[in-house]
């Protein structure tokens, strides 16, 4: 049974980016409130013929039903404003939050909120066989210079252990 589960901007873009976007349907039911979705389709068709990566990806999969429209009925008004709501959506509906941004991330958790950082997920993808060693190692790479080091060393460590348990490392 899938995992019901808030997303904030932050996941998606580097989600997007490092192309771990997909295996989030393995997992997870991906709710969506409209400021997030006003985050990641930046581009305005009236002004600019370019979509971005991410937005394309969203709008696919918003298209075929894997993205699911919920709305909090109040907002947090701490950070932006897909953050802001991501954080409340999860908040009221008591579910998980995917979310990448440190300052969001400490705040959802010290509300109580379970979150799932890029690193957590590339890390869950390693523990359930999904990816193997050095794709999780590339991936946690590729987010060297976008994510806390922390939340990176932290998934590294992890893996390393599972690896070293496993007679995974090279």
């Amino acid at each position: 049974m899938l995992q019901n589960i808030s997303l904030d901007t932050s996941f998606w873009v580097l989600g997007t980016q490092i192309g771990i976007i997909p295996y989030l349907f393995l997992f997870f039911r991906v709710h969506y409130c409209q400021q997030v979705e006003q985050e990641i389709v930046t581009t305005n068709p009236n002004e600019s013929p370019l979509i971005f990566p991410q937005a394309i990806l969203f709008m696919v999969l918003q298209q075929d039903g894997r993205l699911h429209k919920s709305e909090p009925t109040q907002s947090i008004a701490m950070f932006g404003p897909g953050e802001s709501h991501a954080i409340a959506l999860a908040l009221e509906n008591k579910w998980a939050l995917l979310i990448n941004d440190v300052r969001p991330l400490v705040y959802a958790q010290s509300l109580g909120i379970p979150c799932v950082t890029v690193p957590d997920f590339c890390l869950l993808l390693y523990t359930q066989g999904k990816i193997t060693y050095p794709a999780i190692q590339g991936y946690l790479q590729r987010l060297v210079n976008t994510t806390s080091p922390r939340l990176i060393d932290q998934a590294k460590q992890a893996a390393n252990y599972i690896a070293n348990q496993r007679g995974d490392r090279l």
